[in-house]
């Protein structure tokens, strides 16, 4: 697979710091934008399509990881989205291509998770 680019989603800078580094590191090229509002933009301008979403749930703005992951999938159906949080009953929600990673994660699981998302036609667990 060529490098995949990563869009990462994540209020909190030192996470959102350390999920590009890591990804960065696995080979990704990584575009990072605080909140979900900010991606989606990226998304509607962007001229390149992106192989994944890593987002937060729980974000500031109009829409929060959870709401993104909707839109994503009406406009985007086949674009794999990492949803990541603390709260782990929002898990429960979640459908589709969506999969959920709960906080804290390690960076193994974090890019367990990506791989797995990455790989097209893979359940979502």
């Amino acid at each position: 697979m060529a490098q995949p680019s990563i869009l990462v989603l994540e209020d909190d800078e030192i996470i959102r710091s350390l999920m590009v580094d890591v990804l960065e590191d696995f080979g990704a090229v990584v575009t990072s934008f605080p909140t979900a509002d900010e991606g989606m933009i990226f998304l509607e301008r962007a001229s390149d399509p992106v192989d994944l979403i890593v987002s937060d749930i729980q974000m500031p703005g109009l829409l929060n990881g959870y709401d993104l992951s909707k839109v994503v999938a009406h406009r985007w159906p086949s674009l794999p989205v990492v949803l990541t949080s603390g709260n782990t009953a929002m898990a429960s929600q979640l459908g589709g291509t969506v999969r959920f990673l709960p906080k804290p994660w390690s960076t193994e699981g974090l890019l367990d998770c990506v791989q797995s998302a990455l790989v097209p036609g893979a359940p979502a667990p």
